[in-house]
């Protein structure tokens, strides 16, 4: 064979395994035939490619910059809504006062916070799904699995509820009449 010749061997087991049959079987059809040291499995080969380090290096970059906008979110969402529970204070103790019931003001809270969410996902999702042509001329695979917009959208509303959940619950904890001197 000439120099630097590859050999490749499709095995059922593993293949680092049956290296030494390999090596007995090709030295049983050329005896001065050299083997050289440097042997992989597929996966060695592929993962020692420029381009799949390179994919790899963006992919985590991605991963890295997307979980950072999702903390950074939920920071925000949490402060937005521990803002408008401080300057609502008033009316939930009023409410507290009148009779209300925790669930109620949980209640409240939620659906204040979960309307601007909920605007939010479904303008993301619109834009998402408009400017999809557009990203897919990015993307070798660009897809549409609606599992995975599902998934995104459901770390979404777990998030933000998650971020809502500390404000909502201070709002439950609320002395009336605290409340009602601050006015």
């Amino acid at each position: 064979m000439p120099p630097f010749t590859q050999v490749l061997v499709r095995t059922q087991s593993e293949p680092l395994t049956l290296l030494h049959r390999i090596r007995q079987q090709i030295a049983t059809l050329d005896r001065d035939q050299q083997i050289f040291n440097d042997v992989r499995d597929l996966q060695g080969w592929i993962e020692r490619e420029p381009e799949f380090q390179r994919g790899r290096l963006i992919s985590m970059l991605f991963g890295a910059f997307a979980f950072l906008g999702l903390a950074l979110a939920a920071v925000g969402l949490y402060s937005v809504v521990s803002y408008t529970v401080l300057q609502r204070t008033s009316e939930l103790g009023v409410r507290v006062a009148l009779g209300a019931r925790r669930r109620d003001l949980l209640t409240l809270v939620a659906l204040s916070a979960g309307t601007s969410v909920g605007i939010g996902i479904a303008a993301g999702l619109a834009l998402s799904l408009s400017l999809n042509r557009m990203i897919a001329r990015w993307i070798e695979n660009g897809t549409r699995d609606p599992w995975i917009i599902l998934a995104v959208s459901l770390v979404l509303i777990s998030v933000a509820a998650l971020a809502c959940l500390i404000p909502a619950r201070r709002a439950t904890a609320i002395d009336p009449m605290a409340a009602l001197r601050c006015e």
